[in-house]
């Protein structure tokens, strides 16, 4: 769901998630329409928004595009509710993550430094293979984040 559909399902104008999120008026507009990406925004922001909504941080997050997401495979036999519940960690970085699911779409979710980012992620999940499907998505929140860093590091 966007950020404009979730505004407009709890009955408000763009002037009254400015006034009682404390974000202000241009950036709402600007995510709305298109200009700025929500996924793009601090986490400070995202929370505001989200209190103000009364709805969690994910949803605002869900309208992602085909590049930060992959379908669900049919063939996964763990529920949605399952996948949710999961969450995993990565001591390198010490950061948590979860998974993402909306839209017969599912990522990698966490937070770094005050920064949202997400992964795609294409698996089959059974119950037998959850495990080490958390596994992999630990190995692959851990080597973006080591990109994220280089990056940090090595920028002119």
């Amino acid at each position: 769901m966007s950020l404009q559909s979730i505004r407009e399902q709890r009955g408000m104008t763009r002037r009254e998630l400015a006034q009682r999120s404390g974000v202000n008026f241009r950036s709402i507009q600007d995510y709305e329409q298109g200009h700025k990406r929500l996924s793009s925004a601090g986490g400070d922001t995202l929370l505001r928004l989200a209190a103000a909504l009364g709805c969690q941080i994910e949803e605002l997050l869900w309208d992602v595009g085909e590049d930060e997401s992959s379908e669900l495979l049919p063939q996964n036999d763990v529920s949605v509710e399952t996948i949710l519940a999961q969450r995993f960690y990565c001591e390198k970085y010490q950061t948590y993550g979860r998974w993402l699911v909306g839209d017969g779409r599912i990522c990698i979710y966490f937070v770094y430094n005050g920064t949202p980012h997400r992964i795609p992620f294409r698996a089959i999940i059974t119950e037998k293979l959850l495990t080490w499907v958390k596994q992999a998505a630990v190995l692959m929140m851990e080597a973006a984040l080591d990109k994220l860093e280089f990056e940090r590091r090595w920028a002119v």
